[in-house]
């Protein structure tokens, strides 16, 4: 791409930092946990005022117990002479999706007054870093495409009110991705990101529950003619996890329920698992250590059941991923902004979806921070600017 352009396009991207940053601290500000709907449809609300204000097409969808999800669309600017211009990743003919969301993990409030601030460069507070600064810099990239007037595919920025939780767009959340990610040439996640990385696999989600039952009765005087539910628990515990492996499938018991009083030996429990696994033949291998573990009760007297609560698939590593990275990487370079690396990591995202595709997809391509789904979240303000550079050069060339 002729660097005289590239560098018009710096320039303009620099003198609406300000004004972006602005909207990144607003949006932040309007807090939406993904229980909270009406809170979520504020942001929504938001969300689609910028967008429209900036010639952004909006599809707005409604699913009853959830906040709505969007779509943002820039449509496609073909050349003067009307036929579409591509760049060298791919002569194929489709958009390209940017990805985000748009809830958060902490119930609103919790941050306190005012819940975003401001100091040494760095702004703190809900989403901040997870994924608020995402959203900002794909919209501010498609606000810069359609200033320039340059040619450009269709661009799509599809937003998801659920992605932390996922129990409440249930299974209209992977059908809405596939939906409206479907055709695309590439995607690119505007997840958190880290300086210097970006990501081109991740591990998928699994949760399961686990309900033991036992046989009550008083600590004293029935103690051995009961069957204890935590007792096993303990022992479900140690065999979950001693099946987690560095760089593999890992299996982390996260909450347990279960007792009444302590004079009782208790006759039930719950308990709530988080599985992480990179491939589908792991995601059967897990299943069957889960049945099998849970089948097996070790204190006579206790039976167990189990259930699959959430699943979300993994990002497959792929070699169109990596060429997509390849890509943002050189990009970076070339015009000085960062030295990027690929990483595959054990967090689950919506980069997933377009992977079940086959689309060529990268993840952690938003703002770079510190300490998501904290107190403590944090952002670098010029980071903002940085990656929608990144972005905007990048998208120029698929």
């Amino acid at each position: 791409m002729d660097q005289h352009i590239l560098d018009a396009l710096f320039t303009d991207i620099d003198r609406l930092s300000p004004e972006y940053v602005r909207f990144w601290k607003d949006l932040c500000t309007l807090e939406g946990r993904s229980d909270e709907i009406d809170n979520l449809n504020r942001v929504a609300d938001f969300i689609v005022s910028r967008a429209e204000s900036v010639g952004l097409q909006v599809i707005r969808e409604h699913v009853p117990g959830a906040g709505d999800p969007l779509v943002l669309v820039l449509p496609e600017k073909r050349g003067e002479d009307g036929v579409a211009v591509h760049g060298s990743f791919t002569d194929a003919e489709g958009p390209v999706s940017l990805l985000g969301h748009f809830d958060t993990v902490h119930p609103a409030g919790v941050f306190g007054e005012p819940a975003v601030t401001e100091k040494d460069g760095k702004l703190y507070g809900p989403g901040v870093f997870d994924m608020k600064g995402g959203i900002a810099a794909a919209i501010f990239a498609c606000d810069i495409l359609n200033r320039s007037g340059l040619p450009h595919r269709e661009i799509r920025v599809i937003l998801d009110p659920d992605e932390e939780s996922g129990e409440h767009l249930g299974a209209e959340r992977k059908a809405f991705h596939l939906r409206h990610v479907k055709g695309s040439v590439a995607a690119i996640n505007c997840e958190s990101g880290v300086a210097g990385k970006m990501t081109v696999g991740r591990k998928g989600v699994l949760r399961v529950a686990i309900d033991i039952t036992g046989i009550a009765g008083h600590a004293g005087s029935l103690y051995f003619q009961s069957a204890s539910a935590i007792r096993e628990v303990a022992y479900k515990i140690i065999a979950l996890e001693s099946f987690s492996k560095e760089g593999g499938i890992t299996i982390n018991v996260g909450r347990i329920e279960a007792g009444t009083v302590v004079n009782i030996v208790p006759d039930h429990a719950h308990m709530e698992v988080d599985i992480r696994y990179l491939n589908p033949e792991q995601f059967e291998e897990v299943k069957n250590h889960v049945d099998r573990v849970t089948r097996e009760c070790t204190v006579p007297g206790c039976h167990a059941e189990w259930r699959i609560l959430h699943v979300l698939e993994p990002m497959t590593e792929t070699e169109g991923n990596h060429r997509l990275f390849d890509l943002f990487a050189k990009t970076a370079h070339e015009n000085g902004l960062e030295e990027l690396s690929p990483q595959v990591v054990g967090g689950g995202s919506d980069a997933a979806f377009p992977t079940l595709l086959g689309i060529p997809t990268i993840c952690s391509a938003g703002t770079i921070g510190l300490n998501a789904h904290t107190l403590k979240e944090q952002a670098d303000i010029d980071s903002l600017p940085k990656r929608t550079k990144i972005l905007v050069a990048s998208l120029l060339q698929i």
